[in-house]
């Protein structure tokens, strides 16, 4: 099996990890509501969002749906140029990129189909500290997003060292 083919099948099973929970948040969540998976820590709340992260632009009168969807398509359309430039043997960069582009798949077909995205891990410290509610596609973003930055970080390292 080539190597890109497993970045291409990381993708894939991200991508529908993301739609599938997302189903189940709809069907399942929606009508109840909340579920205390661990108390004081995780729970599943059933939300949507419009805007971006952190509800950024969630509340605007106009529907700005297709804009954000623009962006996004243009956004995989640059993680796949990357990702197609960048050596198979740069693994870290690779995995990084393939979950990036399985994260920003997932909610643009959520913005595309409904119009919003739906949002149900809901993490937080007792009632003192809460993060905003997300997704498998969001979560994959930050931890591809996290893969390239210590990728950078290593490189900085390195090079500091060829230069010393």
């Amino acid at each position: 099996m080539a190597i890109r083919t497993v970045y291409f099948l990381i993708t894939l099973l991200i991508l529908g990890l993301d739609q599938a929970t997302k189903c189940w948040a709809t069907s399942w969540l929606r009508p109840r509501i909340l579920l205390d998976v661990l108390p004081g820590l995780l729970r599943f709340t059933y939300a949507t969002n419009r805007g971006v992260a952190f509800s950024l632009f969630a509340d605007t009168v106009t529907d700005i749906r297709y804009i954000l969807a623009a962006a996004a398509l243009v956004a995989a359309v640059v993680v796949v140029l990357y990702q197609w430039q960048t050596p198979v043997r740069m693994v870290r960069v690779q995995v990084g990129l393939s979950l990036m582009l399985a994260g920003i798949i997932g909610n643009l077909i959520d913005r595309i189909r409904l119009g919003e995205v739906v949002d149900f891990i809901d993490l937080h410290w007792r009632d003192t500290y809460y993060w905003p509610t997300f997704n498998v596609a969001d979560a994959a973003i930050c931890v591809g997003a996290g893969l390239l930055a210590w990728q950078m970080i290593q490189e900085g390292r390195a090079e500091r060292r060829y230069v010393s």
